[in-house]
């Protein structure tokens, strides 16, 4: 694909090239968009003593159990590591973390592990592990030998394990680090798979599902190999997305989809897989994905193939599977979706996740008002808030924060000693390398990743000098606000002379649409284009749809449907007076993506509203 490098001669012979606009914005030239395609890679340390004892321990029969963390990651590495084991002929076991105990392994981890699997002989670690100092030792004191595959940063003076495969070691050389702990155990697996089960490659190979999954949940960058991990992964979930009978009438007589009728054993992948050659522990991890999605479907979560790419991992099953710490609930559903003994338990289990993330939803919603109450009181606001929250919603409050306030946030407990320690969660925008700057303040851990980390102070009267620090950086925060004043999104389209095209320009929208689809996977590193429609409000017609009328359609002079999903109570009433009040605005702005949709053979463009901006004009 050749892709014009500057703004200049961006021209079609039908209108502009918004595409090469796009890319000369964001300085995406062809080699750009060749190298971040390039998945090569060094092996990882230490991978070759790892498979060579992994061999021994299959050879003399150990049982190995499995210690995953209890995020997305740790589920997708936990169930990655128990189906690849089994299919490889190993005696293993699953632990199901608890999130009480905090991401590093601990003693009682090995206590509870003693006493579930007292044939333990090998303990095997999944996206954590590298700093748990005090469980390794009570492991190896057990005379257990001690593997750890992790992707968190390895701190001094180094992780006590028999054998460590880390991208982010202290000793590693790995070119891009960036990789999530599924991806580290999947490589294990693999390098195993090449030298001692060459059989067995394609399926490891299908594990790819879960690696991928485990880098968009855990907000990998999606460049080199992170990019073909991705594009497997939602390649292998389509093909477990069982068909969808048309079985189902609607008021008017017309049959749609009937997804309760859907057949998971019926999704093509399943059909591929001889089932009777292969281990159980393998095949339900599989089966289990596809009641997963079944499950969503039913839930109106899931409504078509193309709804099932990378944005479904991120916003829907990411999110679902990390319920249940948010709301401190039971997190055995998330491993028994994959593990259950029957495709019934598997999607009561798939069920049960999908309600916690609606009570999630509804409790950061609830929580977010009171942090919010102008009778609130936050002193260190807007950098850091204090909450009644449980732990495990603070990040998802800080990222709501975040978003508010365009800057970093820290939300956390209100202190009550100012002499005890304090922790909490933070986030920031992709400008915004919060451990860095945190690393600045006497008596402050921060650990996680640039954007999203969990924060410790020492002592509580550190709090206004952390506040300070964050916002002693606002110079960035301003920088970048200002930039987004500029220009909310690569592109602007609508009426005005600032525009790249007109709305009614639809072929060049159309064109657009077609060529940025070859470049998925979007994600972290490699955002999604953003656009920014700037709609002449003279016959804007707006009006609620759903089933429960909670969606708004704004739809254009010239035909253009903008829809904007589950806004109508929040949205319409306020729209509807602005655009019927005395003194309308001659325009409106949104941020938006574009979207092809077909209807009966016939593809329109549409677009799909993410947010509202300042509106404009008089």
């Amino acid at each position: 694909m050749t892709m014009t490098t500057s703004e200049e001669d961006v021209s079609t012979s039908t209108g502009v090239d918004l595409f090469a606009l796009m890319c000369a914005r964001r300085g995406w030239d062809q080699d750009y968009l060749e190298r971040i395609e390039d998945d090569d890679h060094d092996q990882l340390r230490d991978i070759v003593p790892m498979i060579e004892c992994l061999e021994q321990v299959r050879a003399q029969g150990l049982q190995v159990t499995i210690a995953p963390d209890f995020d997305m990651d740790g589920i997708a590495s936990g169930i990655l590591g128990y189906a690849g084991l089994a299919e490889l002929g190993f005696n293993v076991n699953l632990q199901i973390p608890d999130y009480r105990r905090g991401h590093e392994l601990s003693v009682a981890d090995i206590e509870e592990i003693d006493q579930l699997f007292p044939d333990t002989a090998v303990l095997l670690t999944c996206d954590g592990g590298v700093n748990s100092h005090e469980g390794l030792a009570a492991a190896r004191a057990k005379g257990w030998i001690t593997l750890v595959t992790d992707h968190h940063q390895e701190l001094d003076p180094g992780c006590p394990a028999d054998i460590t495969v880390d991208p982010c070691r202290l000793d590693e050389t790995y070119a891009h680090p960036s990789i999530c702990g599924a991806a580290v155990l999947h490589q294990v697996l693999m390098a195993y798979t090449t030298r001692f089960a060459v059989t067995k490659t394609w399926q490891i190979r299908m594990l790819q599902l879960f690696a991928g999954l485990g880098t968009v949940s855990d907000v990998m960058p999606v460049l080199y190999e992170n990019r073909a991990l991705v594009r497997n992964a939602v390649s292998i979930a389509r093909m477990l997305r069982a068909p969808v009978p048309r079985t189902k009438p609607n008021r008017w007589g017309q049959f749609e989809p009937d997804y309760e009728a859907a057949e998971p054993t019926q999704a093509t992948m399943l059909q591929l897989m001889p089932q009777e050659s292969m281990h159980p522990i393998y095949y339900r991890a599989f089966l289990g994905f596809a009641v997963l999605l079944k499950a969503f479907g039913e839930a109106g979560k899931l409504r078509a193939d193309d709804d099932l790419a990378e944005d479904f991992f991120g916003f829907y099953l990411a999110p679902a599977m990390n319920s249940p710490r948010r709301i401190e609930t039971d997190l055995a559903p998330c491993f028994e979706v994959f593990t259950a003994a029957t495709p019934e338990a598997m999607h009561q289990a798939a069920d049960t996740v999908i309600e916690y993330s609606q009570i999630r939803k509804d409790m950061t919603s609830q929580y977010l008002q009171e942090i919010l109450d102008p009778d609130a009181d936050q002193p260190l606001a807007p950098w850091v808030w204090f909450s009644q929250a449980p732990v495990g919603m603070q990040g998802l409050l800080a990222n709501q924060l975040m978003h508010r306030t365009g800057g970093p946030a820290i939300v956390m407990a209100r202190p009550v000693d100012e002499a005890a320690p304090i922790g909490g969660s933070g986030r920031a925008p992709s400008w915004f390398p919060i451990i860095d700057v945190l690393a600045q303040v006497p008596g402050m851990y921060a650990i996680g990743h640039q954007q999203a980390c969990g924060v410790k102070l020492t002592r509580a009267d550190l709090l206004f000098e952390l506040a300070e620090t964050l916002r002693e950086n606002s110079a960035l925060a301003a920088a970048a606000a200002s930039k987004q004043t500029e220009r909310a999104g690569d592109l602007r389209i609508g009426s005005g002379p600032d525009c790249d095209t007109d709305l009614d320009d639809t072929e060049a929208m159309a064109a657009f649409i077609r060529r940025i689809s070859m470049l998925r996977p979007f994600g972290h590193g490699f955002p999604p284009p953003s656009i920014e429609l700037v709609v002449d409000t003279n016959r804007l017609e707006i009006r609620c749809i759903g089933s429960e009328k909670q969606h708004l359609q704004l739809v254009t002079s010239g035909g253009l449907k903008m829809l904007w999903w589950n806004s109508a109570a929040q949205h319409y009433d306020r729209l509807y007076q602005q655009l019927n009040g005395d003194q309308p605005p001659q325009t409106l702005r949104f941020t938006a993506s574009l979207q092809l949709n077909e209807f009966r053979g016939v593809q329109r463009v549409q677009a799909v509203i993410d947010d509202q901006l300042e509106d404009t004009g008089a």
